[in-house]
C-alpha cells in the first residue's frame, strides 16, 4: 500500500507555498503605493519631462521716456540665425536623391512629352553641393561672416544647433527665409529675439545705463528697475508624442508674456542736451584729467531735469572704449595681454560710471552756504556781526590762508559769502562749534545716502565728531577735509535755499504698464526741515547778492534774478602740493523762489584757469540761458539792462522795406537802407547777436555793392570803449565773456574778426571781455 500525504501534510504544503506568494503580493501593492501615492509626484514630474514640451516666450523689456514722452531707450525684434547642419545635409542629400530619380525617370520613358517635363524638372533641381554653395555665398553675404566660416559652420556634423548670427535685422531674415524656399532646403533658421535700442545715442548714458546680452539691466536706471522693465517670460506647453512629435493644437497650453513697464522720466532730453553741450566745451577748454559733471534739479520736489558725465559712452555699444586717448592706447596692444585686458576693464569701469552719483570731492567753497545756513539757524552769528579777515588766521600749529592776498577787511556774513573769505568762514565755523557742525552736517544729509533712484551711490568720506579737532573744523568750514558726492551736495544746497527741505532726488517721475496704467507714482519725499523758513529766506537773499555784487565771477544772466556760489578746493589727498584743483559752481533760479538748481563740477581742470567762477560759472551762464526761458522763467529788464540788451538780429530778407524797418526797430535796433527798391534782398547782419541800439544794413537791389570798413583793434578796451569804437565804423559789437558786466572788464586779444580785416558795414564783431583779476573763488 502506497504512503499518501496526510491531510496536515497538505495544509503544511499550502502554508509554504502561499507565503512566497503573499510576500510577491505584498511587495507588488507597496511597490504601486510607493510609486502611484507616495512618490508620485516625482514619477508624474519624470513623466512630463519625457512627455511634454516648454518653450519660453520671451518678454519685451519696457521703454523708457523722458518727461515729453521722447523714447531714451527701447527693445526692438532682431533675430538670431543659426543652423541645424543635420538637418541641413538631410535635406541637401534628399534633392541629390530627387535628380538621381529624375534621371531614372527620363532613362525609362518613352512618352516624349512626359520626358520633357522630368528634363525641366530636372534642370531646375539643384544638386546638395550647388545648394549648399549657393547657400554658403549668399549668407557670407548678408550675414558679413567669412565665407570659410559659414561654410565650416554648416558643415558641422557633431551638432543640431550652431549659431551664425546675433540680433539681425528683419529685412536681412526674411531674405534668408525666402532664399531657403527658392532652394526648396531647411537647416537655416532665423528665432526672433529682441534688442535694446537708445535712440539717442549718447544722450544721458550713465543714466540710463545698459543691459547686458542676456537683456537684464546692469547699470543705471536699465539696473534699478530691472524688475519692472524686465516683465515675466510666457511659456507654451505642449504634449509629445511617443515618437517625439508634437501633439495636436488642442494638448497645448499656453501662459502669455507679461510685458516689462515703462519708465516716465523728470529728465528733459533737451535740458540733458543743452547741459550735455556745455560740459562737453567746457571739458575741451579746460581739459580735466578726472572728467565733469553737472545736475540740474527742482530744488522743492528733487525731481532731476538733467544729470551728465563728460565723455559720455554709447550704449547701443557699451563695450567701445568712448574716450579716444584710451581708446588709442588700447589699439596699440596686443588684445591677448594682461596690459590691454587690464587698460580695457579701467576704461569700461570709468565710462559707464555716474560720477555725479558714484564719487566724492572737496565741495570747496560751495559748502560755505551750508556752514553759514547752519550757523544761522543755531543763532551761532547774527546777520549784522562782523568777521576780520586777515588774509590768513592762525588755528594751534596751522596756518590757513584766504584766496585773495588782499585783506578783506571787516565782514558781516553776505559780504563774507560775497568775497568767499576762508578766514571769516573759519570763524563762523568756530562759533558753531564741533558738535554742532557734525550734527548739522548729518541734518543736510552728508552722512547719509540721498536715496536717488539709481545704483552705485557712495556715500562722504567725512572726518567723524571723535577726530573733529579745532584744525579739522576749520578746514571743514570752507569745504576741504570732507568729501561728498555731487548729488549729496546739491541736495543739501537745495534744503538752504528751498525753505529748509531735505528731500529725496528723483530721476523717474512714474512706471506704467504697457496699457499706459500707472504701477506706481513718485511723489515728493521730504526727509526732514534742516532749517527754517526764515533762515532759507535770509540764504536766498546772501546768494543772489553774491551773483548781483561780482556778475562777471558769477552766474549772472540779465533779466533774472539768479544766487549762486563758486567754489575752488584743492585735491590734498592726492596732491600735497595744493596745486591739483576741482572747480565747481552752484546756481538757482529765481532768487526769490527757486524752481532751478544746478550743480557743475569740474575735476582737476589743467588749463590756465583753475576758480569755480572762471571754469564752472560759465557753463552754468550757458546753460541757464537757454533752460530758464525753456522752462517758462522769462527775463525781466529794468532801463538800464535794456540799454545794454543784445539782440537777436532776425533775417527779414524778402521784407518791403517798411516790414523790415519795423520788426527791427521794434527789437532797438537801428536801421540803414541802401538803394531804392521796396523789398530787402540782404541784410548785414543777419542771425548775430549785437548790442541793444545797433545798426543793421539793409539792401534792396540786387546788384548793390556791399560797402565795406575796416575792423579795428579793441584789445584792451572797455566793453563802452570797444562799442562805441565798432559804432564810429558801422560795425555792430557782440560782447562774450562772463566778465563783461564786471567793473574793469576790457577786450581780450581772441576778436572774432582781427584788425585789419575789410568787412560789410554792419557786421557783427564778437569780443570776449575778462577781468584781469579774479572776484572770488
Amino acid at each position: 500500500m502506497t504512503d499518501r500525504p496526510s491531510a496536515r501534510m497538505k495544509q503544511r504544503l499550502n502554508i509554504w507555498l502561499s507565503l512566497p506568494v503573499a510576500a510577491i503580493l505584498i511587495y507588488t501593492v507597496a511597490t504601486i503605493f510607493s510609486v502611484s501615492i507616495k512618490d508620485g509626484k516625482k514619477w508624474q514630474s519624470l513623466a512630463n519631462a519625457q512627455q511634454l514640451k516648454s518653450t519660453a516666450v520671451s518678454a519685451s523689456r519696457g521703454t523708457i521716456y523722458d518727461s515729453n514722452g521722447t523714447v531714451l531707450s527701447q527693445s526692438a525684434t532682431v533675430y538670431t540665425v543659426y543652423a541645424d547642419p543635420l538637418m541641413l545635409k538631410e535635406k541637401l542629400d534628399d534633392n541629390d536623391k530627387k535628380i538621381e530619380e529624375l534621371k531614372g525617370y527620363i532613362a525609362k520613358e518613352d512618352d516624349a512629352s512626359k520626358k520633357a517635363t522630368y528634363q525641366q524638372r530636372l534642370d531646375a533641381t539643384k544638386s546638395g553641393d550647388e545648394c549648399l554653395d549657393e547657400l554658403v555665398e549668399f549668407l557670407a553675404l548678408n550675414l558679413e561672416i567669412d565665407t570659410n566660416t559659414v561654410r565650416e559652420k554648416l558643415t558641422k556634423t557633431d551638432t543640431q544647433y550652431i549659431v551664425l548670427k546675433k540680433e539681425v535685422e528683419k529685412t536681412v531674415s526674411t531674405a534668408i527665409e525666402d532664399k531657403l524656399t527658392e532652394l526648396g532646403i531647411d537647416g537655416v533658421r532665423c528665432d526672433p529675439t529682441t534688442r535694446r535700442l537708445y535712440p539717442q545715442n549718447t544722450l544721458a548714458s550713465v543714466v540710463l545705463g545698459h543691459t547686458d546680452y542676456e537683456g537684464n539691466g546692469i547699470y543705471g536706471l536699465e539696473a534699478y528697475y530691472d524688475d519692472y522693465l524686465s516683465g515675466i517670460d510666457g511659456r507654451i506647453i505642449t504634449a509629445k508624442a511617443s515618437d517625439g512629435t508634437e501633439i495636436p493644437y488642442r494638448y497645448k497650453q499656453s501662459y502669455d508674456a507679461q510685458d516689462g513697464d515703462d519708465l516716465n522720466l523728470n529728465i528733459d532730453a533737451n535740458i540733458q542736451y543743452i547741459l550735455e553741450k556745455e560740459l562737453a566745451k567746457a571739458v575741451e577748454e579746460n581739459q580735466p584729467t578726472d572728467r565733469a559733471c553737472g545736475i540740474i534739479m527742482n530744488p522743492k520736489t528733487g525731481q532731476i531735469y538733467a544729470m551728465a558725465t563728460s565723455d559720455p559712452y554709447d550704449p547701443n555699444e557699451p563695450a567701445a572704449i568712448s574716450d579716444e586717448k584710451t581708446a588709442a592706447e588700447l589699439a596699440g596692444l596686443d588684445e591677448d595681454s594682461n596690459d590691454y585686458k587690464q587698460k580695457q576693464l579701467d576704461a569700461w569701469s570709468l565710462q559707464w560710471k555716474n560720477k555725479a552719483v558714484s564719487e566724492t570731492y572737496n565741495p570747496g567753497s560751495v559748502f560755505k552756504v551750508i556752514t553759514g545756513a547752519s550757523a544761522l539757524e543755531e543763532k551761532a552769528i547774527t546777520l549784522n556781526d562782523t568777521f576780520g579777515c586777515g588774509t590768513q588766521i592762525q588755528v594751534e600749529d596751522t596756518t590757513f590762508h584766504c584766496w585773495s592776498t588782499t585783506d578783506h577787511g571787516s565782514q558781516d556774513l553776505a559780504q563774507a559769502m560775497l568775497n568767499s573769505c576762508n578766514p571769516v568762514f573759519i570763524q563762523i565755523g568756530m562759533k558753531l562749534g564741533s558738535e554742532k557742525f557734525c550734527q548739522y552736517y548729518n541734518a543736510f544729509g552728508f552722512n547719509e545716502l540721498t536715496g536717488i533712484d539709481l545704483p552705485a551711490e557712495s556715500n562722504s568720506i567725512s572726518m567723524p565728531l571723535s577726530n573733529m579737532g579745532p584744525v579739522q573744523l576749520a578746514s571743514s568750514s570752507f569745504g576741504q577735509t570732507n568729501k561728498v558726492t555731487p548729488i549729496q551736495m546739491i541736495t543739501a544746497y537745495s534744503a538752504a535755499i528751498n525753505g529748509g527741505y531735505l528731500v529725496t532726488p528723483q530721476v523717474v517721475n512714474s512706471i506704467t504698464d504697457e496699457n499706459g496704467n500707472i504701477v506706481k507714482k513718485m511723489d515728493t519725499v521730504v526727509r526732514r526741515q534742516v532749517i527754517s523758513e526764515d533762515t532759507s529766506a535770509s540764504m536766498r537773499e546772501i546768494l543772489e547778492g553774491v551773483v548781483e555784487g561780482q556778475p562777471g565771477s558769477n552766474c549772472y544772466i540779465k533779466g533774472y534774478r539768479i544766487g549762486g556760489k563758486s567754489g575752488t578746493s584743492q585735491k590734498m589727498d592726492e596732491d600735497s602740493t595744493g596745486q591739483t584743483y576741482v572747480s565747481s559752481y552752484c546756481a538757482f533760479a529765481p532768487a526769490d523762489d527757486p524752481e532751478i538748481v544746478m550743480l557743475v563740477m569740474v575735476d582737476h581742470p589743467t588749463g590756465e584757469k583753475f576758480y569755480g567762477s572762471q571754469v564752472a560759472a560759465p557753463i552754468c551762464v550757458n546753460v541757464l540761458s537757454d533752460v530758464l526761458p525753456y522752462v517758462g522763467i522769462f527775463p525781466e529788464y529794468d532801463e538800464s539792462e535794456l540799454a545794454d540788451l543784445q539782440v537777436s538780429v532776425p533775417s527779414v530778407q524778402y521784407y518791403t522795406v517798411e516790414e523790415a524797418k519795423k520788426t527791427l526797430e521794434d527789437l532797438g535796433l537801428e536801421v540803414k537802407v541802401k538803394g531804392e527798391g521796396d523789398t530787402v534782398v540782404k541784410q548785414t547782419p543777419v542771425a548775430a547777436k549785437i548790442e541793444h541800439g545797433g545798426s543793421v544794413v539793409l539792401y534792396t537791389e540786387a546788384n548793390a555793392k556791399e560797402e565795406t570798413v575796416t575792423v579795428p583793434e579793441l584789445k584792451g578796451l572797455t566793453k563802452e570803449q570797444a562799442r562805441a569804437t565798432l559804432d564810429m565804423y558801422g560795425l555792430n559789437l557782440t560782447a562774450e565773456g562772463s566778465g563783461y558786466e564786471e567793473e574793469g572788464a576790457v577786450a581780450q586779444s581772441d576778436q572774432s574778426v582781427g584788425a585789419g580785416q575789410s568787412v560789410p558795414m554792419g557786421t557783427a564783431v564778437s569780443v570776449t571781455f575778462a577781468v584781469t583779476s579774479v572776484g572770488s573763488q
